[in-house]
């Protein structure tokens, strides 16, 4: 009995450090330290992580699936690059999941859950402050994944959470967030306006011009800006 309890124990230390190591280099992708299109050692990151390479191993096998790495014959890892065409997608898949979450909102929310909405939709960003700019896009994200779990769908919410991490990544590339942040807060207020009055088909319809004129904003400033670390093709931007 007591061999078998210690083996147990064992096997949830182990499966928690890969599990430590998964949540750090993921944490490092989605914030930007390892920039989009850097290459990924796999020894470097265990000795940093001070960890064996097979938990990394793992780990960057776990990303490849989820789209935040690749790996490139004769090259090894990469941080997945982000271009124009992962930006749309990414848009494209919150503008269903996000409309039918807040459809769903609007006939299941309570009425704490609305005011957790209400709240998280004023958060402003003032240009220029760090501090600010943490706040607001942290509030911009638990705002879209709140509006996803009043919706009471925790698939939904999963998803959207994957897609905001991959927003983040976007907002790492260091654009400036002011433009995006000032007309995000009247678009989030005409959300939770459509979700208090219980109106679904409204609430999905203010979700998905909000994330249409997101995505936009964010081409916009992107291109731009001339991120550098942007894959550009004029044709999917729209150019001529």
């Amino acid at each position: 009995m007591t061999a078998a309890v210690y083996c147990s124990y064992s096997k949830g230390i182990q499966a928690s450090r890969r599990e430590q190591v998964y949540v750090e280099i993921k944490h490092r992708i989605v914030h930007g330290v390892c920039a989009p299109g850097a290459p990924l050692c796999e020894a470097e990151l265990a000795r940093q992580l001070r960890t064996s390479r097979t938990p990394v191993r793992e780990a960057l096998s776990r990303l490849i699936e989820e789209g935040y790495v690749e790996r490139v014959a004769g090259r090894g890892y990469l941080v997945t690059p982000i271009t124009v065409t992962l930006i749309q997608n990414v848009f494209e898949v919150r503008r269903l999941l996000e409309g039918a979450a807040a459809a769903r909102a609007a006939e299941f929310a309570d009425a704490a859950a609305i005011a957790r909405l209400r709240e998280l939709a004023t958060c402003e960003y003032a240009g220029g402050d760090a501090a600010s700019f943490r706040n607001a896009a942290e509030a911009n994200g638990a705002f879209h994944l709140a509006v996803a779990q009043a919706g009471r769908n925790a698939i939904i919410a999963d998803l959207v959470r994957h897609c905001l991490d991959q927003v983040t990544r976007f907002i790492a590339l260091g654009i400036d967030y002011a433009p995006l942040q000032k007309s995000a807060s009247g678009e989030h207020d005409a959300v939770v306006d459509a979700i208090e009055r219980r109106d679904p088909e409204g609430a999905r319809a203010a979700v998905e011009r909000h994330l249409d004129d997101s995505s936009r904003r964010m081409m916009d400033a992107l291109i731009h800006e001339g991120t550098y670390a942007v894959t550009v093709s004029r044709a999917a931007a729209g150019g001529s």
